[in-house]
């Protein structure tokens, strides 16, 4: 079980990103929804014009307007400050401790996936930083 099937952890991180100025800022203009799944743990964010104005710990039927999907273990190095928001979303392989003879450096995977509209995903790049680092924060 991870943080977010913590339904105390849940209303902080709404309290946090809706308090989080760059945050609202980044989201000003979205009207959609971002799933969070850490293992088998999940939370749907509804964000309208820059506040979380509903989230649930079960994916909605409405779907999403995308996810982000990793390991308990992927997300762990986030929360425990081990590597950045970059390091796990962006493709290509950055730490080689268990690699050290560097045989799968230029490796194009990612150990937190971007799924659905990829295209809101981009747009909203900074909000996601904001909203990592946020969980982030609250973990510690």
């Amino acid at each position: 079980m991870s943080l977010l099937s913590d339904p105390t952890v849940q209303k902080k991180f709404i309290a946090a990103l809706n308090n989080n100025a760059d945050f609202v800022m980044q989201t000003q203009v979205f009207d959609g929804s971002i799933q969070l799944e850490i293992g088998s743990d999940c939370l749907w964010l509804k964000i309208y014009k820059g506040t979380v104005i509903d989230y649930s710990p079960y994916p909605s039927v409405f779907g999403y307007t995308f996810k982000f999907k990793g390991s308990e273990e992927a997300w762990s190095y986030l929360l425990s400050g081990e590597r950045l928001w970059a390091d796990l979303t962006y493709p290509g392989k950055r730490h080689f401790s268990d690699d050290p003879d560097l045989k799968r450096a230029g490796e194009m995977s990612v150990e937190i996936a971007t799924e659905g509209n990829l295209v809101e995903a981009g747009r909203l790049t900074e909000a996601m930083f904001e909203l990592a680092y946020t969980l982030k924060a609250l973990a510690r």
